[in-house]
C-alpha cells in the first residue's frame, strides 16, 4: 500500500478555507526517504494521522474505542443543560470537525496492493444545532482514451483491499513507540496484558478458552448419556446363572414337545392329503370318461366329409388330366384372341406409313422456305447491330447521369434534413435547458423539506428511547432470573418428589397382588400333581393289551376251526373237557360281543385318563411359565423400589422438614408452587419485554439516524446529478446553434448541383431515343441478335424435322414387319395346343374306363364326375388336418383315462387307517395348542442375548466417552480460569518472535545493545556487547537507550503485523528527543534506510529543534498567529 494524497478541509485546527493537500509521491515528500511533521504544540501534527485513519476506517487515535462499541455519552444526573443536549460523546470521532464550521472532510488517494488507486473520503456536516451522521466513500480512479475516470466502490471493503483492520493498521503503519517503553518497565505478572493489547489478540484467547470449555461440556454431557444408556439395558439382563440356565432348559422342553406336536400335525396333514387326491382322482376319471365319449362324438359327425375326401384322393390322377385338358382349351382361345388383335394392329401401322410419308414432303418444303428468309434479313440485321453499338454507348451515359442526379437528389434531401434538425435540436436544448434548471429548484425544495422531516423523526426516536431506558432503572435482570430458576427448581422437585411417591405406592401394591397369585399357581400345580397321581394309565394300557390278545385269539380261524370240531361229552383236545358251551355259535358269538364291549369301555377310560393328564399337564406348564415371569416380576419391582427410595433420599429437601410422604400433601402444594413459577417468569418476562422495547427504539433512533444521513448523501448526489444536468444542456444549446450557418451554406451549394445533373441526364435521355428509332426502322421492335438466331434457328429446326419424320417412318415399317412373324408364331402354337388337348382326353377317357372296371370301387365315374371333383371348392387339406386332430383326440382321452383309472387303483392301496372325520378332529386338537410360553421364553432369551452384546458395544462407547471427558477435563484445567495461563504460555512464544524482529531492527541503530527472553516466561533482559555481552535488566536503560529499545519493539512490530503485506509508508510518533546527537544521527540514518531495505517511506513526528535541523524534507504545521487556527506548509518548497 502506498499513500498518494491527503486532502483534509476544517479539521480541528487545519481550517484553511480552501482545504489542504499533501503530495506523497511529489515534490519535496516524493524525492525524500524520510520527512519530519513539525510545529508547535497544539498545532494539528498529530490531527495528519488522525485524517488518514478517519478516511479508512471512520475511527481516529484521539478518540479511541473498541471495534463495535457505541459511542458512550457522559451520564448527567438531573436535567442536562442546554447546551449539553445535543453535545457529542467524547469517543465521538465527529468531534473533530473545526469548531463553527458546517462541514469538513478527509480524502486520502492510495495504491491498494492489487496495483489499482483508489480514493477513500469520509465527510462530517453540522446543520442548524445537530450533527449529521458521518458519510464515507470510496472510488476506484483510472482513465479511459486519456481522461480520467471514478468508478464507486464498496467502502467497507477497505480492510480486505488493505489486509489489515483498524488496530493492526496502527501497529504496522502509525507507531507510538512509547507504549513499548511502558512494556519494557511493566512487571512480568503485568507484561502478557500489554503484549496483547500491543498484539490486538485479547478476544482470541477468550474465544479460544469458551471453545476448550464448550468441548469440555460436550464431553461430559455425552458420558451421562452413554451412562444413562447403559443403565437402562441393565434391567433386561439376566444376572443369575441359575436362572438363565433353568430359561434355557425350559426352552429347551417346550421346544422338544412342539417338535412332537408339528410331527404328529405332520402325519395327520399328510394322511388328510390322501382324501383329498382320491376326491381328486374321482373327480378327473369322471371328467375324462366325459371327454372320450365327447371325441369319439366329433369323429363320427365328418364320416361324410372323410368319405368325400377319400374318393378326392382316388381320383387325382383323373382330375390332373382333365386340368391339363382344360388349360389347352383355354390357351387355344387366348391364342387366337391374341392373333385377332396383332391383325388388327398390323392393318393400323400400314394406313399410319402412308400418313408419315405425305408428312415428310411437307416438312421439306419448309426447310427450303426458312434458308431463303435468313438470306433476305442478312444486311438489315448488320446494320441494326451498328446503331445498337452505338445506343449501348448512350444508354451508359444516361445511366451515368441519372446516377448523378439521384445522388445530388439526395445530398440535397439530407441538407434540407440537416437544417431542419438543426431548429429543431435548438428548440430541444432550450426545453431541455429550462426543464433542468427548474428540476433543480424543485429538488432542493424537496431536498429542504425532507431533511427537515428526517430530523424530527431522529428527534423524535430519541426522546422515546430515552423514556423507555429510563423504565429500566433498578431492575436487576440477574435476580429475576435468579428467581425463576429458583421457583421452577421448587416445582421441578415437587414433581419428582409426586412421581417418585406414586411409583412405590404402585409397586408395592404390585408386589403384594404378585405374590397372592404366586401362592395361588402354587396351590393349584400341587393339586394338579395329585390329580395326575390317581390316575392309572398305565395300568390300564397293559389290562388292554392283555384283551385285545385274548380278543384276536377267540376270533382267529383257527380256534373257529377247533370249535366247530368239538362234540357234546367228547373230550377237548387242549382242555379234556367234555362240556362244551362256546361250541355253541350263538352263545360264542354273545360272549365274543360282550368282550369287545369290555375293550371298548377301557380303550375309552384310557383316552379319557390320558386326555385329563395332557390337559393338567399343560395347565401345569402354563402356571409355572405365568409363575416364572411373576417371580421375574417380583424381582424387578423390588429392584424398582429400592431404586425409588434411593432417589427419595437424594431429592433435594423441602426447607428444613423435607418432603411430606403423603402423596396427598404433596399433590396439595402443587397449585401455590405453580403460583410462584408463574409470578417469577411473568416478572423476568415483562422485564425481557422492557429490554427488547429499548432495543427495539435504540433500533428505530439508529435507523433513523442511519436515515437522515443516507438521505442527505442521496440528496447530495441528486443535487450534483442535477446541476451536471443544467450544464450539458447549456453545452448542447451552444453546440446546435454554432452548426446553423454552415448548414444552410452547405444546402444552396448542394441545390445547385442538382440542376447541373438534371439538365445533363435529359441531354442524354434525347440522343437514346434517336438511337432506339433508327433499329427500330431496320428490324422493327426486334434485338438483331436475337432476330438471327430466331431464323437461324427456325431453319435448323426444319431441317431436324425432316430427319426425325424419316426415322418415324423407318420405325414403323419395322413394327409392321415384326407384328406379321408373330402372327405367323402365334398359329403353330395354336396346332400345339389343340394336339395336347386331344392327347389328355383320350388319357381321360382310358382311366374313368380302367377305374370302373375295378370290382373294389362302390360306385362307377364319369367324366361329368371327374369335372365336378375338378370345380369343387372343398378345404380338402382343412378336412384332412381336422380328421388327423379328432383322431389324436381320441386316442390322447382313451390313453389319459386309462392311466388315470391305474393310478386311482394304486392309490387305494394306501388308504389310511383312519376315517376323515377322526383326522380332522386330531389336526384341529394339535393345532389348538398354544405356543405362547415358548414365544415369551425365547423372547425373554433374545432380549438377554441383544443387552448382552450391545452392552458389550455399549461399554466400550462408555470407555471412549470417559477417557475424552477425562482429557478435555484436563485441557481445561491446564488452560486455567478464562484461558488465563493459556495466553501466558501463548504470549511467551508471541514475545520470542517479537524480540527476534525487533532485534533486527536494534541493529540497524546501534549494534551494543541485543534483547532477550527469560526461558519460558515473559521476562526480558538486555546484552550489552560493550561490557563483555552483560545482561541487564530493561529498568537500568537510559532514557536515550530505553528510546533505542522501544523503537526497535515497535519497527519489530510493524514487520511481524504487515504478514507479508507491503506498506511504503510508515509514521513513528514523539520520543526522538531523549537522544543524544551521535544516536540521533544513527537513528535517522537507520530510518532513512528503510526505503532501500523495506521500501518504506518514514514520517517522523517531534517536537525538538535537533529533529528539525537534521531531517530537512518537513511538512510543517505554522499557526496562523493566535486564532487557534493552523495550516500547512511543505518545505523545500
Amino acid at each position: 500500500m502506498k499513500f498518494i494524497k491527503l486532502e483534509i478541509l476544517n479539521l480541528a485546527s487545519l481550517d484553511r478555507e480552501e482545504g489542504e493537500t499533501i503530495h506523497f509521491t511529489s515534490g519535496a515528500l516524493g524525492e525524500s526517504n524520510i520527512f519530519s511533521i513539525v510545529g508547535p504544540t497544539g498545532s494539528g501534527k498529530s490531527t495528519i494521522l488522525d485524517a488518514i485513519c478517519l478516511a479508512l476506517y471512520n475511527r481516529a487515535p484521539r478518540y479511541p474505542r473498541k471495534k463495535g462499541d457505541r459511542n458512550q455519552n457522559i451520564e448527567i444526573y438531573g436535567t442536562p443543560e442546554e447546551g449539553e443536549r445535543n453535545r457529542l460523546a467524547p469517543t465521538d470521532s465527529r468531534n473533530i470537525l473545526t469548531r463553527g464550521r458546517k462541514a469538513g472532510y478527509s480524502k486520502l488517494t492510495f495504491r491498494a496492493n492489487n496495483g489499482l488507486v483508489y480514493r477513500a473520503e469520509w465527510y462530517v456536516r453540522f446543520q442548524r444545532v445537530k450533527y449529521e451522521n458521518v458519510r464515507t466513500a470510496l472510488y476506484l480512479l483510472g482513465s479511459k482514451e486519456g481522461r480520467p475516470t471514478e468508478e464507486e466502490a464498496d467502502w467497507n471493503t477497505l480492510p480486505v483491499l488493505i489486509g489489515l483492520d483498524y488496530d493492526q493498521f496502527l501497529r504496522t503503519v502509525l507507531i507510538a513507540q512509547g507504549s513499548f517503553a511502558n512494556f519494557l518497565t511493566a512487571k512480568e505478572n503485568e507484561r502478557y496484558e500489554l503484549l496483547e493489547k500491543l498484539i490486538g489478540c485479547e478476544e482470541q484467547y477468550a474465544l479460544i478458552a469458551a471453545g476448550i470449555k464448550q468441548q469440555r461440556d460436550l464431553a461430559q454431557q455425552a458420558y451421562q448419556a452413554v451412562t444413562a444408556d447403559f443403565a437402562a439395558f441393565e434391567k433386561d439382563l439376566i444376572d443369575s446363572e441359575e436362572e438363565l440356565q433353568l430359561l434355557a432348559d425350559r426352552i429347551k422342553q417346550l421346544e422338544e414337545e412342539d417338535r412332537k406336536a408339528k410331527a404328529e400335525l405332520s402325519a395327520v396333514t399328510e394322511a388328510l392329503a390322501w382324501y383329498v387326491a382320491d376326491d381328486q382322482q374321482r373327480r378327473n376319471i369322471a371328467r375324462y370318461e366325459e371327454a372320450f365319449l365327447g371325441a369319439r362324438q366329433r369323429l363320427d359327425a365328418i364320416k361324410g366329409d372323410v368319405e368325400r375326401l377319400r374318393l378326392h384322393d382316388a381320383t387325382l390322377p383323373a382330375v390332373d388330366l382333365y386340368k391339363a385338358m382344360r388349360t389347352a382349351e383355354h390357351n387355344r382361345a387366348r391364342m387366337g384372341t391374341e392373333l385377332e388383335r396383332i391383325t388388327k394392329q398390323r392393318t393400323e401401322k400400314e394406313h399410319l406409313l402412308e400418313a408419315e410419308n405425305r408428312r415428310q414432303t411437307e416438312l421439306t418444303q419448309m426447310a427450303a422456305g426458312a434458308g431463303k428468309e435468313v438470306e433476305r434479313m442478312k444486311p438489315h440485321i448488320d446494320r441494326a447491330r451498328i446503331i445498337k453499338g452505338e445506343l449501348a454507348a448512350a444508354s451508359l451515359s444516361v445511366k451515368e447521369k441519372q446516377e448523378a442526379q439521384a445522388v445530388a437528389e439526395k445530398a440535397i434531401q439530407k441538407a434540407d434534413q440537416q437544417v431542419a434538425d438543426n431548429a429543431a435540436a435548438i428548440v430541444k436544448a432550450q426545453r431541455k435547458q429550462k426543464k433542468a434548471e427548474e428540476s433543480l429548484t424543485v429538488l432542493r425544495k424537496e431536498i429542504e423539506a425532507r431533511s427537515g422531516q428526517l430530523a424530527a423523526a431522529v428527534e423524535t426516536a430519541t426522546a422515546a428511547y430515552e423514556k423507555e431506558r429510563g423504565k429500566a432503572d433498578g431492575m436487576d435482570a440477574l435476580a429475576l432470573q435468579e428467581a425463576k430458576s429458583t421457583a421452577e427448581h421448587q416445582q421441578h422437585n415437587l414433581k419428582e418428589a409426586i412421581r417418585i411417591r406414586r411409583a412405590m405406592t404402585t409397586n408395592q401394591q404390585a408386589l403384594d397382588k404378585g405374590a397372592e397369585t404366586i401362592a395361588t399357581l402354587s396351590d393349584r400345580n400341587k393339586a394338579i400333581e395329585a390329580s395326575i397321581a390317581h390316575l392309572t394309565i398305565e395300568k390300564l394300557s397293559e389290562e388292554l393289551e392283555t384283551l385285545r390278545k385274548t380278543h384276536t385269539l377267540m376270533t382267529s380261524d383257527h380256534w373257529e376251526a377247533h370249535r366247530a370240531g368239538l362234540e357234546e361229552g367228547a373230550a377237548c383236545p387242549l382242555c379234556g373237557s367234555t362240556h362244551h358251551p362256546y361250541h355253541d355259535q350263538q352263545v360264542f358269538a354273545s360272549v365274543v360281543s360282550e368282550f369287545t364291549q369290555l375293550i371298548e369301555d377301557k380303550q375309552h377310560t384310557l383316552e379319557t385318563q390320558r386326555t385329563e393328564k395332557e390337559k393338567l399337564n399343560r395347565e401345569k406348564g402354563l402356571n409355572e411359565g405365568r409363575l416364572k415371569t411373576l417371580n421375574d416380576n417380583a424381582r424387578l419391582l423390588t429392584d424398582e423400589q429400592g431404586r425409588l427410595e434411593k432417589e427419595w433420599g437424594e431429592l433435594p429437601t423441602q426447607g428444613t422438614t423435607g418432603w411430606s410422604e403423603d402423596v396427598e400433601e404433596l399433590l396439595s402444594m402443587q397449585e401455590a408452587v405453580a403460583e410462584a413459577v408463574v409470578k417469577a417468569s411473568k416478572a423476568l418476562a415483562d422485564y425481557n419485554t422492557l429490554v427488547k422495547e429499548i432495543d427495539r427504539l435504540r433500533q428505530a433512533k439508529d435507523l433513523a439516524t442511519e436515515a437522515q444521513g443516507k438521505y442527505q448523501q442521496q440528496a447530495d448526489q441528486q443535487v450534483k446529478k442535477a446541476e451536471n444536468l443544467c450544464a450539458e444542456a447549456q453545452a448542447s444549446l451552444l453546440a446546435e446553434r454554432g452548426k446553423t450557418d454552415n448548414l444552410v451554406k452547405q444546402q444552396e451549394e448542394k441545390r445547385q448541383a442538382l440542376q447541373q445533373a438534371t439538365a445533363a441526364w435529359e441531354k442524354a435521355v434525347a440522343e437514346v431515343r434517336e438511337k432506339e428509332a433508327a433499329i427500330k426502322a431496320e428490324i422493327g421492335e426486334m434485338d438483331p441478335n436475337a432476330l438471327e438466331q430466331r431464323l437461324t434457328k427456325a431453319k435448323a429446326e426444319a431441317d431436324e424435322a425432316v430427319v426425325k419424320q424419316g426415322e418415324v417412318i423407318g420405325k414403323i415399317r419395322e413394327a409392321i414387319t415384326g407384328l406379321v412373324g408373330r402372327m405367323e408364331t402365334m398359329a403353330k402354337e395354336m396346332d400345339n395346343e389343340q394336339k395336347q388337348h386331344d392327347h389328355a382326353r383320350q388319357q381321360l377317357a382310358d382311366w374313368i374306363a380302367a377305374y370302373n372296371e375295378d370290382s373294389s370301387h362302390p360306385t362307377l365315374l364319369s367324366l361329368d364326375d371327374i369335372a365336378r371333383l375338378y370345380a369343387a371348392t372343398d378345404p380338402w387339406e382343412e378336412t384332412r388336418e381336422r380328421l388327423q386332430r379328432l383322431t389324436e383326440d381320441l386316442t390322447k382321452t382313451e390313453t389319459t383315462l386309462q392311466n388315470e383309472r391305474r393310478t386311482n387303483i394304486e392309490h387305494q392301496q394306501k388308504r389310511p387307517d383312519r376315517d376323515k372325520e377322526v383326522l380332522l378332529a386330531r389336526k384341529a386338537e394339535l393345532e389348538g395348542l398354544s405356543s405362547t410360553e415358548l414365544t415369551d421364553a425365547k423372547a425373554r432369551m433374545q432380549r438377554h442375548e441383544t443387552v448382552k452384546q450391545r452392552m458389550g458395544a455399549l461399554f466400550e462407547k462408555r470407555q471412549e466417552a470417559e477417557q475424552r471427558k477425562v482429557e478435555w477435563e484436563q485441557i481445561a484445567d491446564a488452560i486455567g480460569g478464562e484461558g488465563r495461563t493459556l495466553r501466558k504460555i501463548a504470549q511467551c512464544y508471541t514475545l520470542r518472535f517479537l524480540i527476534e524482529h525487533a532485534n533486527v531492527e536494534i541493529r540497524k541503530f546501534n549494534s551494543r545493545y541485543e534483547l532477550m527472553q527469560v526461558k519460558n516466561s515473559l521476562g526480558i533482559r538486555v546484552i550489552d556487547h560493550d561490557r563483555a555481552d552483560d545482561v541487564r535488566d530493561t529498568t537500568s536503560l537510559s532514557g536515550g537507550e530505553t528510546f533505542i529499545v522501544s523503537l526497535g519493539l515497535a519497527l519489530g512490530l510493524s514487520a511481524l503485523s504487515s504478514r507479508n503485506l507491503s506498506f511504503e509508508n510508515l509514521f513513528i510518533d514523539e520520543g526522538f528527543g531523549t537522544l543524544d546527537p551521535d544516536t540521533l544521527s544513527t537513528v535517522i540514518d537507520a530510518l532513512a534506510m528503510l526505503q532501500s531495505s523495506q521500501g518504506k517511506k518514514v514520517g517522523v513526528i517531534s517536537h525538538t529543534d535537533t529533529m528539525s535541523e537534521r531531517i530537512t524534507t518537513q511538512i510543517r504545521i505554522v499557526k496562523n498567529g493566535n486564532t487557534g487556527s493552523s495550516h500547512i506548509e511543505i518545505y523545500p518548497q
